[in-house]
């Protein structure tokens, strides 16, 4: 999938999770105003049910489920699969309870207080789906870096992203136990998240380590941006020389 497909299915999940986040809400009160079922006592139910109950989570799961599957496939595309692929994955799962809350209730993402608590893995997911929008396919621009230490504090970063997305997660372990039918699972996890915690934070217990990693992880997707410099000719005189010590 290249870069103008991938942006078009993008602008897709978006629109309909706004959609459901945003306009079902009024749809539901103006199919109750024109239908007059509001003068009768429970006659409005079925219609409720069926939108608020049906449709918007309906929505809600097409535009993850849209999102998630067109950053897959572009990483298909840039053969980026085998390492971002599980990456990114885990990034979409921690980002789940946030996006299902504002859609929820969409006047929550203007509060500071929400802004602020916003998952660190939904800002690094945030972070690479805007670097998969480039056109990374030209030739001055290699996907994910082309000098080894750049590419190295990519994955190092990225790793450290999808551990914090996993430590910082209190729904995980109910998640996991509850799909993999595995309630020793959700123990394990309870149990490890606290350590892993300590472990990413420095043991200070701050945020502060988590969000200069998220600054060392944007800075290196815009440096893997720049054009890099291809290696310079050799001189005629060098050439001639090389041919005479031949």
């Amino acid at each position: 999938m290249f870069a103008g497909r991938y942006l078009w299915w993008m602008l897709m999940g978006i629109g309909i999770f706004m959609f459901a986040a945003l306009s079902l809400d009024y749809i539901t009160w103006l199919t109750i105003q024109l239908s007059g079922c509001g003068d009768m006592a429970g006659a409005c139910e079925p219609a409720l049910r069926l939108i608020s109950g049906v449709l918007k989570p309906a929505c809600i799961w097409t535009a993850i489920g849209v999102l998630f599957m067109a950053t897959l496939l572009r990483l298909h595309a840039l053969s980026l699969i085998w390492f971002w692929g599980p990456i990114v994955a885990i990034w979409f799962v921690a980002s789940t309870p946030i996006l299902l809350f504002l859609a929820g209730d969409p006047a929550a993402l203007t509060q500071p207080a929400t802004l602020a608590q916003l998952p660190v893995a939904f800002l690094f997911l945030a972070a690479f789906v805007t670097y998969l929008m480039f056109a990374l396919e030209d030739g001055d621009v290699l996907p994910l870096a082309a000098s080894v230490s750049l590419s190295l504090a990519l994955r190092l970063t990225a790793v450290y992203g999808a551990l914090a997305g996993v430590a910082f997660m209190p729904e995980l372990s109910r998640i996991a136990g509850t799909l993999l039918d595995m309630p020793a699972l959700s123990v394990v996890i309870a149990l490890a998240q606290p350590y892993l915690r300590t472990v990413l934070t420095l043991g200070t217990g701050s945020m502060a380590p988590a969000y200069a990693v998220l600054a060392a992880f944007i800075a290196a997707l815009a440096a893997s941006l720049l054009p890099h410099a291809a290696a310079p000719q050799p001189s005629r005189s060098t050439i001639m020389l090389r041919r005479l010590r031949r």
